[in-house]
């Protein structure tokens, strides 16, 4: 069985703190006024000069009359006396006991006066801390607590005031991180673009080159990138939709020949594909993803520096690498590279590798990266095979 312990709240402390003091004031006050009754009484007790007047003699018949009168009066004065005394003992007793009852009832209820502000206070700060900064108290009760009341609505009007701010601030910055990855996702697609535009006006330059068989190849290129800009802005036209893909059924080698078609001409992309299988995934997450790690690893290569991509079965997971023999990352460096605006590159915005983490992981994916100084960096993805 759970013990439960007592622990009385500040409330509880004030008034039994109060009680005990206030009954032992009053039990040491009815103390000494018994006491002070018993000393009178003692006193009258002891007091025998009257009794002795019996013990004269030779008193005539009138004087032993009187003093026998005197003798019985005294007697009786002393049985009013202690009658008066008794009674009040008694009262007083009462009384202490009224005073005991009224000061606590009092006590209590100043008590609790002061203590509904307090809870309103806490009620208040509760609602803060939820979020809720349009809470406002009304400044009644004493001066002290108006004073404190008033403190706090100006507290909770400035918090909102600075809240509203705050989100303002925060959909601007939404939109420029908006922006900034629309921007980046945008290049991506318009670097083939402007190389089969290129190929074209090297062929015009070229009398004898023969144009028409160029033309089918770059016009595809440009048409597919042209496709791929519309999946973009198609996605970047509901933000949200990055966290619910629309995943479809297709091969992955098959997509990453395609999206490395733009590139062969002008890099050195070598790579080994193992096509019989296939996986779920959003196309056009796929398509950003492998863009975006392929531009990065064209970035840290030099001109004529191979990038190798493989794909390979590992169980019922497609592992998909893509390689470059670059620099290389220094090792404090590889665990903030995913981190958005983080880029060592002087045209980077540090928005791609964050992209492409947040990509797989809505597909439920996972992408790793190793690298060595010197040596280059390898980028693998690991996706769950489909067995339709």
């Amino acid at each position: 069985m759970k013990k439960i312990s007592f622990r009385p709240g500040f409330r509880s402390f004030i008034l039994i703190i109060y009680v005990l003091i206030t009954v032992s004031g009053l039990i040491l006050l009815n103390s000494f006024s018994q006491a002070k009754q018993r000393q009178i009484r003692t006193i009258l007790d002891e007091q025998n000069s009257i009794d002795r007047l019996r013990e004269i003699k030779h008193l005539s018949a009138a004087d032993s009359l009187l003093v026998n009168d005197a003798i019985s009066a005294y007697n009786q004065s002393k049985s009013i006396v202690n009658v008066t005394l008794g009674e009040a003992s008694m009262y007083s007793a009462l009384i202490l006991l009224g005073i005991i009852v009224g000061s606590s009832c009092l006590f209590i209820f100043l008590l609790s006066h002061i203590s509904k502000p307090l809870r309103e206070l806490k009620n208040a700060t509760d609602q803060i801390r939820k979020g809720n900064f349009a809470v406002h108290l009304p400044e009644t009760g004493i001066h002290e607590m108006k004073m404190l009341k008033n403190s706090f609505n100006m507290m909770s009007h400035e918090l909102e005031a600075i809240q509203k701010k705050l989100l303002v601030a925060e959909k601007e910055m939404i939109w420029k991180d908006l922006s900034r990855i629309l921007a980046h996702e945008i290049k991506n697609p318009l670097t083939p673009i402007q190389l089969a535009i290129q190929r074209i006006e090297e062929r015009l330059t070229d009398e004898d080159s023969d144009l028409r068989s160029l033309l089918p190849q770059t016009i595809d290129i440009i048409s597919q990138e042209i496709e791929n800009l519309r999946l973009l802005a198609q996605d970047f036209s509901g933000f949200a939709k990055i966290a619910q893909p629309q995943q479809s059924i297709f091969n992955p080698a098959d997509a990453i020949r395609e999206i490395c078609k733009s590139y062969m001409d002008n890099y050195h992309i070598r790579l080994e594909m193992r096509p019989d299988m296939n996986i779920r995934f959003d196309r056009t997450h796929f398509y950003q993803i492998i863009t975006n790690i392929v531009q990065n690893a064209i970035d840290a290569s030099a001109p004529d520096a191979p990038i190798d991509i493989t794909l390979v079965k590992d169980k019922r997971f497609a592992v998909i690498s893509i390689k470059d023999y670059g620099a290389g990352i220094e090792a404090e460096d590889m665990t903030r590279i995913f981190e958005p605006y983080f880029s060592k590159k002087s045209k980077g915005t540090g928005l791609g590798l964050a992209l492409v983490k947040r990509l797989t992981e809505v597909n439920s994916s996972i992408v790793r990266a190793k690298s060595k100084i010197g040596e280059g960096s390898t980028f693998i993805l690991i996706i769950e095979g489909s067995s339709e």
